[in-house]
């Protein structure tokens, strides 16, 4: 049985798909992947994860919209979700927090900083 911190990573950019997953796979993490809101909020349904790296724009459903329903899960309800993104403006900053983000990371994905901000997230999963 794998005992690695599982992530779900949602994003639908391949390139930055493929990067995420490198990392985290680098670190240690067992990572799951979705590309859109409606596929991720079906994984969390089916199963938990440590935590959720969450796009916020994506077709289909984005993260703003994903969010919500997610943390309507048992599953999800306390799962942290941290924003992956290109913009961190106060106003979209108050929109993450609104829809039930708990932090971001400005794109493109930087190993440092997923560090950084997940840390306190996965204390004790490791």
């Amino acid at each position: 049985m794998n005992t690695n911190p599982r992530i779900l990573v949602v994003e639908d950019d391949e390139v930055s798909l493929i990067i995420a997953e490198h990392v985290l796979n680098k670190e240690g993490f067992e990572v799951a992947k979705a590309d859109n809101g409606e596929d991720a909020i079906e994984m969390v349904r089916r199963e938990r994860f440590q935590l959720i790296l969450m796009d916020i724009e994506m077709p289909i459903m984005s993260g703003l919209e994903a969010t919500p329903q997610i943390r309507s899960l048992d599953n999800g309800r306390k799962t942290p979700i941290i924003a992956l993104t290109a913009h961190s403006t106060p106003e979209k900053i108050e929109e993450f927090t609104a829809a039930g983000i708990d932090a971001y990371i400005l794109k493109p994905f930087d190993p440092i900083k997923f560090s950084q901000v997940a840390a306190p997230y996965l204390q004790g999963t490791t």
